[in-house]
């Protein structure tokens, strides 16, 4: 929902993002576990999707896909008031040779299971 923010057109929702990223990033989890991922409660009353969410009682975290912008860099945007866009996002592959692999390999087993 924060890149979905991020790239609003109203500005003041982008600038409400990049403030919970930089929020989130300052809060540092231990490093020595799994963080656990928790389906937030959706409000469905709500009428702008920034509101589906209750931001106080959720643990955000910042979007990895965002790892390479510094909060400085995000801080300079607000103030610029320049707009992010999705294509300033780092290009992640759907399917990686390893994932290919395993699909070819799960792809011939599941014909030998079937035609024996």
């Amino acid at each position: 929902m924060l890149l979905a923010m991020l790239t609003d057109e109203r500005c003041h929702i982008g600038t409400l993002a990049a403030r919970r990223i930089i929020k989130a990033r300052e809060i540092r989890p231990d490093g020595n576990c799994v963080r656990r991922f928790v389906f937030p409660a959706v409000n469905f009353r709500a009428t702008n999707y920034v509101d589906l969410i209750d931001w106080q009682a959720c643990n955000v975290t910042p979007p990895t896909v965002l790892r390479h912008i510094s909060s400085h860099e995000l801080l300079k945007m607000i103030q610029d008031d320049v707009p992010m866009d999705v294509r300033d996002f780092i290009k992640f592959p759907s399917h990686t040779q390893a994932v290919e692999r395993i699909v070819k390999l799960v792809t011939e087993a599941s014909r030998k299971s079937w035609t024996a």
